[in-house]
């Protein structure tokens, strides 16, 4: 047999640096729309169609508890159904077109009713949809990314440029967007068209990028692979109710996804939640737009740092733990630093811990990806699909929590957005509110996730070579 290096080299020879593409560009077509729709859904509807936030906190929370449904679904529908001489790209296409289209229609509905105070329920359905819809995109994106890369240091390096992907477009939307809707307001446009227009051209742009994602993935080994039934798309038919079951047992993918639904819940405290620290704590809108674009710039400088922080502590699991431990030090500082009257050391500190987030999500990806192998090589059956499911279901879980703990927070200090559109002065208690929803729960979270890395998530890197040199070996015995 041979060693474990070669072993695990192998199937990576099979992907072109091209196949390799497929997915940081399926994660900045998605991201353009994600970034626009989850930093300013919440704003949307308190701001242009004044519900209450209570009634806001709800509809964002079911929107995003539909992923419980859609994201198992999707992974499990991508696994076991291959079109007419395709596998992947189709899955691509319904959850950008689809995705696209509800994005438009739940921000330009004010344009058309008079008082979209009553739009509460047609809101919430659309909103659902859009879920519903994008959730192939979504799947198929995660799917092919634990199979385009095979090793530890390969998966943390595409992870990498994922996230400089999706974070990109956050810098971008985070400062067009408020100069667009100035821009539009100012040339005399009403709000709520301006709100519109920019969701048209924010979903034109988001498609054409999917088209190149849905050319790249189309000719790629992996999906020629899939339609034939080859490698890694090679799979044991076992019943889906075996599969879920292993995914309840297995420790590696329940541990990664604690620690992702976490680190997602404090993360969008300060994305989702940005407009209520500017607006109701700093009251100093006028840095909104700074904020928003170095919190995303530091997290990809620190994305692209990755490299540095793998050689220094070699193994994925090690790296992503002392990238928590960074960022509770960090958040234990910012509770003495963030204060309305330094918003220039508030953006610093944050922004630090957005730098050493962005590697943590660069390397809790592979994690999962991990679990999927050992899922494999534990059941015979590559339902990767399925698997990673368990990924985009740690992110929407992450922000379903942020969003309800937000809520309940900014409730519980007496958040009234009537009152506070009317000129009302912001009680101290809702600035209390969101000052420890982006200082103290943070640091909180962080050492929790550092420990569940360190003591419960069971894999390392030299683990996995082992398991997939195993399951090549089982491919060459069938060949």
């Amino acid at each position: 047999m041979s060693d474990t290096s070669t072993a695990t080299a192998a199937p990576e020879k099979a992907k072109s640096n091209r196949d390799r593409l497929i997915y940081p560009t399926q994660q900045v077509g998605n991201g353009i729309m994600q970034a626009f729709f989850s930093t300013y859904l919440s704003n949307l509807m308190t701001a242009v169609y004044v519900f209450p936030v209570t009634v806001a906190g709800v509809v964002e929370s079911l929107s995003q508890a539909i992923g419980w449904i859609t994201g198992p679904v999707s992974g499990a529908l991508i696994d076991r159904i291959t079109f007419k001489k395709a596998k992947y790209w189709p899955w691509i296409v319904i959850g950008s077109i689809g995705g696209a289209i509800c994005y438009i229609i739940v921000f330009s509905l004010p344009v058309f009713v008079a008082d979209p105070t009553k739009l509460v329920i047609p809101v919430a359905i659309i909103i659902l949809l859009q879920r519903i819809l994008a959730g192939p995109g979504t799947a198929v994106g995660n799917t092919l990314y634990a199979q385009l890369a095979r090793d530890g240091k390969l998966r943390a390096y595409l992870a990498m440029w994922g996230k400089v992907g999706r974070d990109g477009m956050k810098v971008v939307v985070g400062f067009i967007f408020p100069l667009m809707l100035a821009s539009f307001i100012a040339s005399g446009m009403p709000e709520v068209n301006a709100w519109a227009l920019i969701a048209v051209i924010l979903a034109g742009a988001s498609i054409v990028l999917q088209a190149v994602t849905v050319y790249l993935t189309k000719n790629s080994q992996l999906e020629k692979d899939a339609v034939a039934g080859k490698g890694m798309a090679r799979r044991k038919s076992i019943p889906l109710t075996k599969t879920v079951a292993t995914i309840f047992t297995n420790r590696a993918l329940l541990s990664a996804f604690l620690c992702q639904t976490l680190s997602k819940v404090f993360y969008f405290y300060h994305v989702m939640g940005g407009m209520y620290l500017w607006r109701y704590y700093m009251e100093n809108m006028t840095m909104m737009s700074i904020y928003m674009t170095l919190l995303s710039l530091a997290a990809i400088v620190g994305a692209m740092l990755v490299p540095v922080v793998f050689k220094i502590f070699k193994d994925t699991k090690i790296c992503a733990a002392m990238t928590y431990i960074a960022q509770a030090i960090i958040y234990a500082i910012s509770y003495f630093v963030l204060s309305q009257s330094n918003p220039v050391g508030s953006i610093v500190v944050i922004c630090c811990a957005s730098f050493f987030n962005g590697m943590s999500d660069s390397f809790l990806q592979p994690l999962f990806a991990h679990g999927a192998d050992y899922s494999a090589w534990k059941t015979g059956s590559k339902d990767y699909g399925l698997n990673m499911a368990v990924f985009a279901l740690s992110v929407t879980t992450g922000s379903l929590l942020s969003t309800i703990t937000r809520t309940a927070a900014l409730a519980r200090g007496g958040f009234d957005s009537r009152a506070l559109a009317s000129g009302a002065a912001v009680p101290a208690t809702v600035k209390a509110a969101i000052h420890n929803l982006n200082t103290l729960y943070p640091l909180i979270l962080c050492v929790v996730i550092a420990l569940i890395l360190f003591f419960v998530y069971p894999l390392n890197d030299k683990k996995v070579a082992e398991i997939q040199k195993e399951m090549a070996e089982r491919e060459a015995a069938k060949s």
